[in-house]
């Protein structure tokens, strides 16, 4: 069964990129969303087995949003993508900084794929 993503970010560009790259690894986009507070709805409609999401959006940064889709579902799998320099917040919501959690901007594909965990 192919895995289901959400992508989140404010930059259109940048949503059709991620789209175009996990697509190619044979996963389904489920939905997308320009902002946190469309993030936590998509999520919440789709339930999507991975979440690729941006930190700094307007109305609601990732950091929020990730707050809410983990008191939604505890074990909901959420990736950054994202230039910010965040990490200790990241680290407070109990999924750590390691390669597996934060995908920095500019990023390579086989950094993403690395993070799905599709690739090495």
């Amino acid at each position: 069964m192919k895995r289901r993503v959400l992508i989140v970010d404010d930059t259109a560009d940048i949503r059709m990129m991620l789209r175009y790259v996990i697509e190619k690894e044979n996963y389904v986009i489920v939905a997308e969303a320009a902002n946190g507070v469309e993030a936590v709805e998509q999520y919440r409609e789709h339930l999507p087995d991975i979440t690729i999401m941006d930190i700094d959006m307007p109305y609601k940064c990732g950091i929020e949003a990730a707050r809410e889709i983990l008191a939604h579902t505890s074990d909901a799998r959420i990736i950054f993508c994202s230039g910010s320099a965040r990490t200790q917040e990241i680290a407070a919501l109990g999924l750590g900084t390691g390669t597996r959690n934060i995908v920095r901007k500019p990023f390579l594909p086989a950094q993403l794929y690395h993070a799905m965990g599709s690739g090495s």
